[in-house]
């Protein structure tokens, strides 16, 4: 991105880059939730529990 075309955006790079990573953390973090039970899940079933 040029120098021109980021004065012009009012520096909405970095707040679209922080808005991108709040909105991630709130897909990935009930994700990594979720594959961590069923990992439990798993592991209590293998191991006859």
């Amino acid at each position: 991105m040029s120098e021109e075309a980021r004065q012009e955006s009012g520096g909405q790079t970095s707040s679209s880059t922080g808005l991108v990573v709040v909105l991630w953390a709130l897909v990935l973090i009930p994700l990594a939730w979720g594959v961590y039970q069923t990992l439990l899940g798993v592991v209590a079933l293998f191991a006859g529990g």
